[in-house]
């Protein structure tokens, strides 16, 4: 079957321009859908929307969408779809079945400032065209394998991200999902899916062919389960010397950054030399906290191998290590340039390390969406015996919602923070305890049955979001309950976390299941209460 692209994505992403311009990249042939349409229908949209309902138009868009799709198996194909195709159940099956859609993410100001005065049929009024944009994006979201942003961003840009993409990923281009996450210093590509591993092989080639080196950071776990396959993919023969540090949170210290600032420099890294982090969370903060400040920043890939990595802590650009007073006080926001998710890496996480990740993914889903949330709820089953196509959407999803996030708010000043739900309380039950005591994501599972007592007294937050929650994280293997220690020292650590400020606890509530509330100012009674809701009574 011949390579096919889909671009998707809202009136006034640039469609059209893009997929002309990618198509040239590629060698491939270009198709704009719309165009398409009038050509071999001989009407224009709006006179055929002026005849006939949308309905209508969709039934045959799809019809003519399957034509060309026939067509593409003698050849690659780049087709620019319209606005709403994705709206259209049979246009999405047909789509999904080939794979390569992707969406061309572009906010409504935008959209509005490049479509207004045209003679599209849904682009009249500012209003109406904001609500059907708000109507579509999760449609996009939710069918794309790949996401790349265009606000602020020429069509060349945008054309040689979708490229690089898809080259990358040949020969699994349409197996495979990306998304292209834009900051404002740097930027990551993020690669993931089942055989996402590939990806690693082809770039490390493209480094040693320009006369640059990997250097590897890793642990002892990661590298006796996954050395013998990673390091060869990344063309070390033997003759270098990784960076191998002690698994767990205590490797993610002031020393062990000093160790791996002396092991760069022993190994002569210049500033175009690349820094692999292969592991968990503590690795990749570990990792990304060293190259931001070797040499003031080096470039750096993340391979996570974690659940807890691949959902989350791999994907923002936060690193940081730990101070006996807290966790993660000293750190800098570093984009990756690379970032690989394979959940294969994950047959070989202990159960301990599993189940950690999965309370970063009930977080996600609180915070995204009750569809989402019921989606976790419907998978219990195969989340729970690590079904791999399962895990891939989830780490997609997952993804995909932070990157947006973050991409709105890189520094967090301001949204950014609804991500540290539930992380208040996790943070100084991990410090209370001693780091390393309390895996960090079944810390955050408590913190957020925390957080969800706290919104329902303050936010009015509808009680059974939290035995929902509960429910799910005993189906996880995570606990509900621990043994507290004094109210004094779990208040005193909650005051030393780096997201208060003067004014509020840095709290984050929820009204309902994706609408979240961020730096709550919680009065004290209300906090002790909502912490004794989760004391082991045996303590």
């Amino acid at each position: 079957m011949a390579p096919f692209v889909a671009l998707t994505g809202f009136m006034g992403s640039g469609k059209s321009s893009v997929g002309a311009a990618v198509a040239a990249g590629l060698g491939w042939r270009f198709v704009d859908l719309d165009e398409e349409f009038v050509r071999t229908r001989g009407v224009g949209i709006s006179d055929f929307f002026a005849a006939a309902e949308e309905g209508a138009f969709r039934a045959a868009e799809c019809e003519l969408l399957a034509a060309l799709l026939a067509e593409s198996d003698e050849g690659g194909l780049v087709v620019a779809l319209g606005g709403g195709t994705l709206e259209s159940p049979q246009a999405l099956d047909l789509l999904r079945r080939r794979g390569g859609v992707v969406l061309l993410d572009v906010g409504p100001d935008e959209a509005w400032s490049r479509v207004a005065g045209s003679d599209r049929p849904l682009a009249t009024d500012i209003e109406d065209f904001r609500k059907l944009w708000t109507r579509r994006r999760e449609t996009y979201y939710r069918s794309a394998d790949v996401v790349v942003p265009t606000q602020g961003r020429d069509v060349d840009s945008v054309a040689r991200d979708i490229v690089e993409i898809v080259q990358t990923a040949d020969p699994a281009w349409g197996r495979l999902w990306a998304r292209r996450l834009a900051a404002t210093e740097r930027s990551s590509l993020i690669m993931g899916g089942r055989g996402a591993l590939s990806v690693v092989e082809r770039q490390a080639r493209r480094v040693h062919e320009r006369g640059a080196r990997l250097l590897v950071l890793t642990d002892h776990n990661v590298m006796q389960a996954w050395g013998g396959r990673l390091l060869p993919l990344l063309g070390q023969d033997g003759s270098e010397t990784p960076m191998v540090v002690e698994a767990g949170e205590t490797s993610k210290s002031v020393g062990s950054l000093e160790r791996c600032w002396d092991w760069l420099a022993a190994e002569g890294a210049r500033r175009d030399d690349v820094l692999v982090a292969i592991g968990g969370g503590v690795i990749g903060d570990l990792g990304g906290f060293t190259a931001a400040t070797y040499q003031r920043g080096i470039p750096l890939w993340q391979i996570p191998t974690s659940l807890l990595a691949q959902v989350d802590s791999s994907v923002g650009g936060k690193t940081a290590v730990n101070l006996a007073a807290a966790k993660n006080m000293v750190g800098a926001f570093y984009q990756p340039d690379l970032v690989v998710i394979d959940p294969d890496t994950l047959t070989t996480l202990p159960d301990r390390e599993y189940s950690n990740g999965l309370g970063e993914v009930v977080k996600h889903a609180l915070l995204m969406s009750p569809e989402a949330f019921a989606f976790l709820e419907r998978q219990a089953q195969g989340i729970t015996i690590r079904d791999l196509d399962v895990l891939a959407e989830i780490s997609r999803t997952n993804v995909g919602f932070k990157a947006q996030v973050v991409e709105e708010d890189e520094r967090e000043k301001g949204r950014r923070a609804v991500l540290n739900l539930g992380h208040t309380t996790a943070h100084a039950l991990e410090v209370t305890q001693g780091f390393g005591t309390l895996a960090h994501g079944h810390a955050v599972g408590l913190g957020l049955l925390v957080s969800l007592a706290v919104s329902e007294s303050l936010l009015g937050l509808d009680r059974s979001v939290r035995e929902r929650t509960r429910a799910l994280l005993r189906t996880f293997g995570l606990p509900t309950s621990t043994r507290l220690r004094s109210t004094g020292e779990l208040l005193q650590a909650i005051a030393h976390d780096k997201k208060r400020t003067a004014l509020t606890r840095g709290f984050v509530g929820l009204r309902r299941i994706g609408d979240p509330v961020w730096s709550i100012d919680i009065p004290e009674e209300v906090l002790i209460e909502a912490l004794e809701s989760i004391r082991d009574e045996r303590s």
